[in-house]
């Protein structure tokens, strides 16, 4: 397998746990840029062969799933989306309160 499949099939473990579309095409150009400079750097000042650099720049992340779970929880993590939530359940109750004061005015 070349350096690029195995640079994808990285990159497709990490984002399948990530939903929000705009969010992961960020993470996957970041993740990328950050193995490709990784691998870059140990082909040429630590002499390892490409291969063996991109597979060290891969394994330098840890595993995929674990990474993309903790990069979904970094960016939503549960209490965040329950604030907002909350949020708009208030917002909604103070639309409705104010629609039915006017209904009231208006008779």
């Amino acid at each position: 397998m070349s350096s690029d499949e195995r640079i994808a099939r990285f990159l497709d473990a990490v984002c399948q746990h990530l939903y929000w579309p705009p969010y992961r095409a960020r993470v996957r150009r970041e993740l990328t840029d950050h193995i490709l400079s990784h691998a870059e750097y140990l082909h040429e000042s630590r002499s390892y062969e490409w291969d063996e650099a991109v597979d060290r720049a891969l394994q330098s992340l840890g595993e995929p799933n674990e990474l993309g779970r903790a990069l979904r929880h970094a960016r939503f993590p549960l209490l965040y989306v329950l604030c907002v939530l909350f949020t708009g359940v208030i917002w909604a109750a103070i639309a409705a309160c104010i629609a039915y004061l006017l209904l009231l005015l208006m008779q």
